[in-house]
């Protein structure tokens, strides 16, 4: 690592500060929830992304760079239209950068850009954004620090940007300005982009890591920098994966939480401040359904749409009520409905299930989108979202039942209404469409589970091209 450069770039960060240094946002299984939602949620560094249900996105927090993409460096301290950015269907938000992914697979960057990490072959900042060169058919994308990487159809993952320690996976420490092909790499289903370190989910449940592994934050046993991706170290079973400024967690299927790195803060939240450079089971964690990491803390999103947090708290971000640091994951205060969380620098954001979007931690350049620049130890609403009036007022009211769920076999869904020629989508955690079921007339539809592995998925019943319920569908071995 290099401190110093971290220190050289602060912005005007007010102390106290726990550390000096800055996070690239990681997004997790939480950020992949399907679009079917009113909004997707993105805590970069020091600025906040939320997409909005007509597919625009907004933007609030720090500017400086360009990273909210309204075509200006002013700061916003409620949420602004991203300027010229329609079928967006993912967003993700780094240090100082921005990415948006778009319904025609293509990828689109604002923001920083002194290493590239925008992708078009420039190291020239943009206030608007910019098409990434030469990516098609891309349905995941993860901005980290200076640095960026793109999820391909075929499984293949690409990067380009800063590559000091060997981020971007392609067997150099050369920054690349346009994206080059991560190595030895195939099958790949998630991606996430740290600090200087990068995970990568296969589909066949395990985990590869690339890039700075000083704090053993790859989970391979060693304190080696790795060039290329190499296996995490005895996990299986494995469904999200988010890496941190130092830490790396990891999801599994049966809903416990795995985390390897440093553990200065208590990040891993099992009571203790002992590092690991092999994943270790957080134990007082079951039932979780969604992982963010941090700088130095960590976010949990439980079955029962609660949150939890631990981990370093010195600007609220783990939204208790308190500073205090957490070394055990603690609830977050007032919380419920939430079906998505996000962990930046040292701000989080969390999405409910009315659409609405809640944050709290470090404010200083208005990351909150509250209106103001005062830091909150408690979740508070942002102000000034899109509005959700183009989509049915009982989008997210869940007006279908499964019964079983979870199931292991096969499991029935009754709607609330009569349905007519509708269709049911079933997504897996990474907003993939895996099963569709058409032409459903009545009240009631069978699934089966076919070849589905087990884990979360999320389903959406439409009729005539609208949304008309939601719900989430567990499968299980057992």
């Amino acid at each position: 690592m290099q401190p110093s450069t971290a220190i050289s770039h602060l912005d005007g960060i007010a102390s106290p500060m726990k550390k000096l240094y800055a996070v690239g946002l990681v997004l997790s299984f939480s950020f992949f929830t399907h679009n079917s939602y009113a909004q997707l949620i993105a805590a970069g560094g020091l600025h906040s992304l939320m997409l909005c249900t007509d597919s625009t996105t907004r933007a609030c927090g720090q500017n400086l760079y360009g990273e909210l993409g309204d075509g200006t460096t002013t700061n916003k301290l409620i949420p602004v239209q991203v300027g010229g950015l329609t079928g967006i269907t993912t967003v993700s938000g780094g240090w100082r950068h921005s990415l948006f992914l778009k319904n025609d697979s293509t990828v689109w960057a604002c923001g920083y850009n002194n290493y590239g990490e925008l992708g078009d072959g420039t190291i020239i900042q943009r206030n608007f954004s910019v098409i990434v060169s030469g990516l098609i058919g891309i349905t995941a994308v993860s901005a980290g620090q200076n640095y960026s990487l793109f999820l391909k159809n075929d499984g293949s993952v690409w990067a380009c940007g800063q590559n000091l320690y060997g981020e971007l996976g392609d067997g150099t420490t050369i920054d690349k300005w346009t994206p080059v092909k991560v190595s030895g790499l195939a099958g790949i289903t998630s991606i996430s982009a740290g600090y200087e370190h990068s995970l990568f989910l296969k589909n066949d449940g395990t985990a590869w890591a690339c890039g700075y592994n000083g704090g053993g934050e790859l989970g391979d046993g060693t304190t080696i920098d790795k060039w290329t991706p190499v296996q995490v170290s005895g996990l299986t079973g494995i469904i999200a994966v988010s890496a941190g400024y130092d830490h790396s967690l990891f999801l599994k299927n049966d809903g416990t939480v795995w985390a390897c790195g440093l553990n200065l803060d208590g990040e891993f939240g099992d009571s203790t401040i002992s590092n690991g450079s092999t994943p270790m089971q957080i134990i007082s964690l079951t039932e979780i359904t969604a992982i963010s990491a941090g700088s130095g803390y960590s976010l949990f999103l439980k079955n029962d749409g609660t949150s939890l947090a631990c981990g370093g708290n010195g600007t609220g971000e783990l939204g208790d009520g308190t500073i205090i640091q957490r070394k055990t994951p603690v609830q977050v205060v007032g919380l419920t409905g939430i079906i998505a969380v996000s962990a930046g620098w040292f701000h989080s954001l969390f999405l409910k299930n009315d659409s609405t979007v809640l944050a709290c931690g470090y404010n200083g350049d208005g990351e909150l989108g509250d209106g103001t620049t005062t830091q909150r130890n408690s979740p508070v609403q942002v102000t000034g979202l899109c509005s959700v009036a183009s989509v049915e007022e009982n989008l997210l009211k869940n007006l279908i039942s499964i019964s079983p769920n979870p199931f292991s076999t096969q499991t029935t869904l009754h709607s609330d209404n009569l349905l007519h020629n509708a269709t049911l989508t079933v997504d897996n955690c990474f907003g993939q469409t895996v099963k569709q079921i058409k032409n459903i007339s009545g009240q009631t539809v069978t699934f089966s589970r076919d070849n589905l592995a087990s884990g979360l998925y999320f389903v959406r019943l439409t009729e005539e091209n609208k949304i008309i319920a939601v719900d989430k569908l567990v499968i299980t071995d057992k």
